[in-house]
């Protein structure tokens, strides 16, 4: 599978990835790379310097993974046109025109152990629906989060996380302390 997408200048926020060609429904655009590293590792590369918050892609509860530079460079929309399968396979949840910024919803991709003090980015995405703020999975409203969810594009996960909190009437389970910040649990 060729790449379906080119990277460029946004004109707005830096670099975005564009669509190459029109990509359908259900499509697979790319499965993300990179060393699967532990919080911890995250938490100490952050300190030293050589990662920042935004270069990890979480990909377990206390697991993210270190992107490669084409995978940092999908940018995040509140009203996206991709969304993650598995645990790492960009898709379309929607046709994707050609020349069309390709964005993923970033919120869905952050555990519900993430708390705010942690990871919160600012939005000004210019989605009719945007936030503002992007923080873990728990941020997102319901009904967003449900179209989602019957679009396959939530992580495994994300999904077991979920069904775990909807068992408990929507309360969090106890999660283990982030390595370093102790202070947030």
């Amino acid at each position: 599978m060729g790449a379906k997408f080119k990277i460029q200048d946004t004109g707005k926020y830096g670099l975005g990835v564009f669509a190459d060609e029109d990509i359908k429904k259900g499509e697979t655009i790319k499965v993300f790379d990179g060393e699967v590293i532990d919080f911890a590792e995250t938490e100490e590369r952050i300190k030293e310097g050589s990662e920042n918050r935004t270069d990890t892609f979480q990909v377990g509860l206390e697991l993210d993974m270190d992107l490669d530079e084409e995978s940092r460079s999908f940018n995040h929309s509140c009203n996206p046109n991709a969304g993650f399968r598995g645990i790492s396979e960009l898709i379309a949840i929607r046709d994707i025109k050609k020349g069309e910024e390709m964005t993923y919803d970033y919120s869905a991709t952050v555990g519900p152990n993430v708390p705010a003090s942690l990871w919160e980015m600012s939005c000004d995405c210019g989605a009719t629906n945007c936030r503002k703020i992007i923080g873990n999975v728990l941020t997102i409203p319901k009904e967003q989060l449900n179209k989602y969810r019957q679009a396959g594009a939530l992580q495994d996960y994300i999904l077991k996380e979920l069904d775990i909190i909807e068992k408990n009437n929507g309360i969090s389970p106890k999660y283990k302390p982030i390595p370093g910040h102790e202070e947030l649990s």
